[in-house]
Formats: structure tokens, sequence, C-alpha cells
């Protein structure tokens, strides 16, 4: 069996064995600055990150076609200012809720005037735009609103489905134009002055009630001077086809407009205001040039007339004027019947339209009280004849003091004017009553009181015998005078007798007078009942009407 090998060095004694020393290092190692260098790495991106993290804002979309949490920017000018965070559907699922952080250098360019809107590729009437975003992506473009506006900050946001036009650092103004339709203009569509391009529309969107339609137009410096307070914008695409005794002629401002649609303006000689126009001055677009001096209004305010005879020629549409003007327009109108006395009457629907006059003098004053203050000194509706040869009927405003003094009454939810009979019912009016009293002196026992008259002779000639006998006894200086009367009297209950004769001229000529004033009145009443049915027959004559 092998020993075991013994190590020790066998000259080394207990004591001489050497101990090991222990030194403690005072400077840590270099291995700690690893994690130290990680936490100041970790804690300056922390602020920074802080530092460049602006507001949260929400915008809202019908749809989110091309976007993605975390890829799609925000743009303004083509420079990124903040990133999309959250894309969620609303509760109601009827739009998409965009959350999205905006870097805090931008966060100066929110405001409540801001607009957003997603840019995609897109072939409209306007062109080809966002092509760019076929290999990049679609972004979030930004509006910040025009430089000065009151500006106050805002985090929610309703995003437009169509792109708008960035004209917070052009030179130019803002105006507006209303529409009773959009037409062919599109965002981006051009403004024309003199088939020069001086604009660009900038947006358009439906009004409250949706009445009419507002575009919004950028005209550029120096020619946003021209925009005076008499201009008139009209629709310039399309092409405007007249036909007349010259032939056809069709008319169009230039291709592009007629291709793409287009807006052109002018400054007509008027009597409107021609000084400067300020930004945001709201305009009307005229549908054509030809179109530019009719006024064309919206606001209407609605009164009801009650009128107690015939209406026919009246027509939906028909103006209502004062003194040749037109202020308003008919809207509708029907019969009535009251259950209890079963009188008729028509109750018609007129508008009254303010932008077709104006007050002169200190303002403030409603249409309404204007009316009202109008009728108090005697203004008051009648129908008239606009034209003899189709017999329509239009509503004339006009004053006539000599008429009751009444107030506006109430009609239902409207306000009702007082109306006169018209001119033609004023005339069948006094042909009726022409015709009752010819009726009445037909009906009077003329023959009886000449009878009566004839028979009364004897006994008036017996009182004048004896008056002529006392005569005889009174004093001298009387007695010519008496005698005279007396031979007066007796001549004229000779001429009575001879008047009332059955076979005496005067009699003769009283019943023909009789005669010819029935005649005179029934021709009368057959006139306006002509009139009434066929107005034209003043032209071309009875019979041959056309």
């Amino acid at each position: 069996m092998a020993e075991p090998l013994d190590d020790r060095p066998e000259s080394l004694s207990p004591a001489e064995v050497p101990e090991a020393k222990v030194h403690l290092r005072r400077r840590p190692s270099i291995v700690w600055l690893i994690p130290l260098v990680a936490a100041l790495i970790g804690a300056w991106m922390a602020v920074r990150s802080y530092a460049e993290t602006g507001p949260t804002i929400t915008i809202t979309f019908l749809g989110a076609e091309g976007l993605e949490a975390g890829q799609t920017r925000i743009r303004h000018k083509d420079v990124d200012v903040g990133r999309v965070t959250a894309i969620n559907l609303s509760r109601d699922l009827s739009h998409v809720v965009v959350k999205a952080e905006v870097k805090r250098e931008a966060a100066s360019l929110l405001s409540e005037h801001s607009r957003f809107w997603v840019v995609r590729a897109r072939v409209g009437s306007s062109g080809i735009s966002g092509l760019g975003t076929i290999l990049s992506g679609a972004y979030i473009g930004m509006d910040p609103g025009k430089p000065g506006e009151t500006t106050k900050f805002a985090r929610d946001y309703k995003g437009l489905e169509t792109p708008s036009i960035d004209t917070s650092k052009r030179p130019g103004a803002l105006f507006e134009l209303r529409a009773e339709k959009l037409g062919s203009l599109n965002i981006g569509s051009p403004v024309h002055f003199r088939q020069i391009r001086v604009g660009e529309v900038a947006g358009f969107d439906l009004e409250k009630e949706g009445r009419a339609v507002s575009i919004k137009i950028f005209i550029n410096a120096p020619y946003s001077e021209l925009v005076r307070m008499g201009t008139r914008f009209w629709d310039a695409g399309g092409v405007d086809v007249t036909v007349d005794a010259n032939g056809l002629r069709m008319k169009s401002d230039s291709l592009v407009d007629l291709l793409l649609g287009g807006i052109s303006f002018e400054n007509p000689m008027s009597l409107d205001a021609s000084g400067a126009a300020p930004p945001g001055k709201v305009f009307w677009l005229y549908p054509s040039r030809e179109k530019i001096y009719e006024k064309v209004v919206v606001d209407r305010h609605y009164y009801v007339v009650n009128f107690n005879e015939s209406v026919r020629g009246l027509m939906r549409g028909a103006p209502v004027e004062y003194q040749g003007i037109q202020v308003g327009q008919v809207e509708d109108f029907k019969l009535e019947f009251h259950s209890g006395s079963l009188e008729g009457k028509i109750p018609v629907l007129i508008a009254l339209e303010p932008e077709r006059f104006s007050v002169v003098g200190p303002k403030g004053a409603s249409t309404e009280m204007l009316v009202k203050a109008l009728v108090k000194r005697g203004l008051r509706a009648q129908l008239k004849t606009a034209s003899l040869l189709t017999g329509g009927l239009y509503v004339d405003l006009g004053f006539h003091p000599e008429a009751p003094a009444r107030a506006v009454g109430h009609y239902g939810n409207y306000e009702e004017l007082p109306a006169i009979p018209s001119t033609m019912g004023a005339m069948t009016v006094m042909v009726a009553n022409l015709t009752k009293f010819s009726e009445r002196l037909q009906s009077l026992p003329l023959e009886e009181v000449i009878g009566e008259l004839r028979a009364s002779l004897p006994v008036l000639k017996e009182t004048l015998q004896e008056a002529k006998g006392l005569m005889a006894h009174l004093d001298q200086k009387t007695v010519p005078q008496a005698q005279a009367t007396l031979a007066q009297g007796q001549a004229t209950l000779a001429a009575l007798e001879q008047t009332l004769r059955t076979d005496s001229p005067t009699q003769q000529d009283l019943r023909s007078a009789l005669e010819e004033f029935n005649k005179a009145s029934r021709a009368l009443r057959d006139l306006a009942e002509t009139l009434e049915r066929h107005p034209e027959s003043l032209i071309f004559g009875k019979g041959k009407t056309k």
C-alpha cells in the first residue's frame, strides 16, 4: 500500500509558514460606471422627452383610412409637429377619435381656428394631389389659422373631410360666398378677375338648416384690394346658352372654368356702397354674369293677407311689390270657410325679403317693428293685375290713409297684414250696388204715385180759389203780392198737371232714362265679370282672346 504524499516542506516549521494580508481599495470599481452612465442617459432622455412633449389633442374623422397609431404624423408646411398615438371608435360608432401628441414648440399653433385634415392621394376636379403619400403614407395636415385672429387654446377638433388650403402665412384676404348649391366648385377652384387668376376656393360647408352653401375664397394680395362692398361674384363654370331673335349664342369664361369650374367677379357701377370690403365680408354667389344685377335673398319674414275676393290669376312665386319694386313673393294660399257664418276668405301667405330694401338713418328697428309702424300709417295689401295678356295678379303694398285704421293681427303662427279690395273688386261692388239701386227704382209704384198726384189736383184748385176769395178782403197793399203768388201757384199746378199726364214727354223721358240706367248697370256688371275672367279682352276684344 502506497504511503500518502506530504506536500509541506520538511524544512519549514509552523512558525515559519507565511500569512495572507488583505488590503481594502478606497476607489470604486470601474464596473459601476456602466449602470451609472445608463441611469444618467435615461434621465436625460426622460427630461428631453418631457421637454419636447406638448399637449395631447383629439381629432374626430368619419373614418381612419390610411391612419396608424404611432406612425402617422401631423405636419404643417411639410414639417412634423406631432404624432398620432391612438385611434379609437366613438361610443355611438359614428366616427373615429384620433389622439395625437403635439410637440411643445408647436403648441402655440393650436387655437380654436386650427383645422386638420387627412392628406392622401386624391384625384378631383381641382387636380391630382397627395401623390407623395403613395410611398410615405397618409398624414394629417394642419392649418393654424390666419395670424391676427383672436385665438383661444383648444384640445378637441373636428377634422375636415376634404383637404384645406393653408392661407395662414400668405398675404391676402379671406371672403365668404353664399350660394344655393355648390355646383362644379371644389377646393382649389380658381377665382378670376378679368380672366386673371387672383385667388382660389379655400373651403366650403353647409350652413345651419341647410338653406345655403357657405364657400370660403382666398384672394391673394394685392388683388384683395379689388374686392369692394359692391363687388358681384358669379359661378363661371359651364356654358351660358341664349336663344333669341339673333339666333343661338354660347358663352364661357374660359376652357379651364368650363372643365374644372371657377369663380369670377367684377365691380359694376351701382347705388351700393363701393368702399373696400373688410376680410370676412359675405357676398352672394350668382349663377351667371347675367344674374349679378338680380336681387337674391335668403332672409325672409312671413305674413298672411286675407282676401275676400277672387284670386284668379294669382300664383305661387308672384311678386309682392311696393311702388313697383319687388320686396317679396307669394308663398301659398288656400280657401277657407267659417263653420258658423259660412263666410269664405282666402288667406295668402307672403314673404317679405328685407335684403331687397335698406333702412336709411339710425338702425336698430327689426323688420317686424318696421312693418307694424307702416301699417299704423296706412300700409295695406291689394291685389293688382300684373299682365293683361295672362291675367296674372300680384300683391301690391301701398299707403291708403282713408282705409280704416287697423293693427297687425295674427293668423296662426303668422302675423296678418290688413287688405283692401282691388280695383276690379271695388268696381264689382259698385256695379252690384248700382244694380240693387236700379232694381229698387223699378220696384217703386210710380204709376200709383202719379195717379194720387193727379187726383189731388182738384183739391188743390179748390184750395186756391178759397185763398183767392180770402185775399179779396185783405188790405190793398197785400193784394197785389198775394195775387202774384196765386198766379205763380196756378201756373205751377198747370205745369205739374201737364207733367203728370200719362202721355206727357216728361214721363216718357223718365221711363226711357230708367230703362237706359238698367241697361247701363247690366252692361257694367257684364263688363266686370268679363274683365275678371278675361282681362286680356281689353287688348284683343271680346271673343278674340289668345
